[in-house]
């Protein structure tokens, strides 16, 4: 499953729909209902700088239910790979790496 941040912050950095959705393998309907209310709230690419726990704040009050996820999850299931990802994380978020190590491990 991708982290629903990542959605918001690939495609608040320029990336069109449809290449946040090719890039996280995420379905385009996916994409489109969460960025739904970004959109609707006028926020559009490019804005002033947000950073992953801004979107996280923004993201709950939107989508209320998604207030009970664990956001340390993904990094407890990272550590175990510390020293491959030390090097990773100076060009690529913390999801993105789970979810490359997901992917490679199935």
């Amino acid at each position: 499953m991708v982290d629903i941040v990542e959605i918001y912050v690939h495609w608040y950095a320029g990336r069109s729909k449809s290449q946040v959705s090719a890039s996280l393998r995420a379905d385009r309907k996916t994409v489109r209902k969460y960025l739904a209310p970004a959109e609707a709230a006028g926020i559009t690419p490019g804005g002033p700088p947000m950073s992953e726990a801004g979107w996280a704040k923004l993201l709950k009050s939107w989508f209320p239910e998604l207030a009970g996820r664990r956001p340390n999850q993904v990094r407890e299931e990272i550590e175990p790979h510390r020293d491959h990802v030390k090097g990773l994380l100076e060009t690529t978020t913390v999801t993105t790496i789970h979810q490359r190590l997901r992917d490679k491990a199935s």
